[in-house]
């Protein structure tokens, strides 16, 4: 008599008895998945479906485990075996074993990676030096190689981002985040396999937001705010303050906490602490934020600029005022780029507001502020100012903006300009002769027209 499919799991799980009930919860949260309101719209949902691969046998994990040379981590093998080979998971899923492509001569080798959770910073600007780049090609392979020892890769983030799993060495079974394209680790923050699939099922079913799945400290909000009032650990305040932002809505407390938080002595505690409240508490946010903006600090004035343009959209006219005074006198480029993203979404004339900035010193500043300017329905008006730009701007790159913000505009007197620009870039250099042709036929559209 062939034994049944739950008999089957019931002698497949004697090995991982330990997961047993973990196990048997992500079965059944994973309909419960499928019918949160919602879950389709999960980054690579689209991809899986919430659908999983038949689990292999232990007979096949046996034969695996001796094909690759070396034992998975009991929480992985329990999955594969007891859940699904592979199909939904996080991102764009989970590969089934049969996609995965291990190096066979290192997956043995106990992997190098070393995790500091209070530190990393998931994409980070900082430069991670794992990698001496002043080796030749053949040792930098050869060293990019020996960093993903002890490793599999399980699954895709997209773009450079592999998920991979530690098979062997310090940190066996857990998940890691890696950056290909510039040899970047980032740790996810659960033990191991199970813990990490069963975060990703539990925070769909809640509806939190998944965004970066896995790049902030789990835990329920009780939890994260006990962790952000942890003394002399600023960096786990400032990852716990982080991690609150995934809630759709938050308790009081967790709100106080983050409140107070705008006094801490750590920078990171106090930035992640307002953009906190700038998400769920603005009325608390506001304020700092205009006093951000005023900041003679550049980092100050960066974020401020910035959290009003991710998190108070739907009110950036209470910024406004604040705003246009600064665009004449902002010197960092990539405060100047949101304080201008603010000014469109509040619908103001942009054209007014960044001439000043025409002839900044600046030449992303500069471009910026031309660019923008361009959106203006009345730039018509205003020919003149785009006129010094096209004659003599050292960055033919900013000639190029200038020529495409004049779009739309057959003012006679470009067209003396526009000659001079041809006979200075003859061979079309910096494709300036093109967009000169394109701004000239729409002098002969409109002539076409008027006849």
């Amino acid at each position: 008599m062939e034994p049944s499919q739950s008999d089957r799991h019931q002698q497949d799980a004697l090995p991982f008895a330990k997961y047993a009930k973990q196990i048997e919860r992500i079965r059944q949260k994973i309909p419960q998945v499928i019918e949160t309101p919602g879950a389709e719209h999960v980054f690579g949902a689209s991809s899986h479906h919430y659908q999983l691969h038949a689990p292999i046998t232990m007979t096949e994990l046996n034969d695996l485990e001796k094909d690759w040379g070396v034992k998975l981590p009991e929480a992985f093998a329990a999955f594969i075996t007891l859940v699904g080979n592979g199909g939904a998971g996080p991102y764009y899923g989970i590969y089934n074993v049969q996609q995965m492509k291990p190096d066979r001569t290192g997956i043995g080798i106990p992997s190098v990676l070393k995790v500091n959770l209070e530190t990393q910073d998931w994409q980070s600007e900082n430069d991670f030096a794992l990698i001496d780049e002043d080796l030749d090609d053949e040792a930098y392979e050869e060293a990019a190689a020996n960093l993903l020892s002890g490793t599999v890769e399980i699954g895709t983030m997209g773009s450079s981002y592999e998920i991979l799993l530690i098979v062997s060495g310090e940190h066996e079974g857990r998940i890691l985040y890696w950056d290909s394209e510039f040899y970047r680790p980032f740790f996810t923050y659960e033990n191991h396999f199970l813990d990490w699939y069963e975060r990703w099922l539990d925070e769909i079913i809640a509806g939190f937001k998944i965004h970066w799945f896995g790049t902030t400290l789990g835990g329920s909000q009780q939890q994260l705010t006990e962790l952000a009032r942890l003394p002399e650990k600023a960096g786990i305040r400032a990852q716990a303050l982080k991690a609150l932002l995934r809630f759709p809505y938050l308790h009081d407390t967790a709100i106080q906490v983050a409140n107070h938080g705008l006094q801490d002595a750590a920078e990171q505690v106090r930035y992640w602490a307002l953009t906190l409240l700038a998400a769920h508490a603005p009325h608390l946010a506001d304020p700092r934020l205009i006093q951000g903006l005023r900041s003679r600090q550049t980092i100050e004035r960066r974020h401020a600029a910035q959290l009003i343009c991710w998190y108070r959209k739907k009110d950036v006219t209470l910024f406004v005022e604040e705003i246009q005074p600064l665009i004449a006198r902002e010197t960092d480029p990539e405060t100047f780029r949101f304080l201008g993203y603010i000014l469109d979404s509040a619908e103001v004339d942009p054209l007014p507001v960044m001439l000043p900035a025409f002839q900044n010193s600046n030449r992303q500043i500069r471009n910026s502020a031309i660019w923008e300017a361009g959106k203006s329905s009345r730039k018509a008006d205003y020919v003149d100012a785009f006129i010094p730009i096209l004659w003599d701007d050292s960055e033919p790159s900013i000639q190029v903006t200038a020529l495409q913000s004049l779009g739309g505009v057959t003012d006679p007197i470009l067209l003396p300009i526009y000659e001079y620009l041809l006979q200075r870039y003859p061979n079309d250099e910096y494709s300036i002769r093109t967009h000169v042709g394109h701004r000239l036929k729409e002098f002969k559209s409109r002539k076409e027209k008027r006849t």
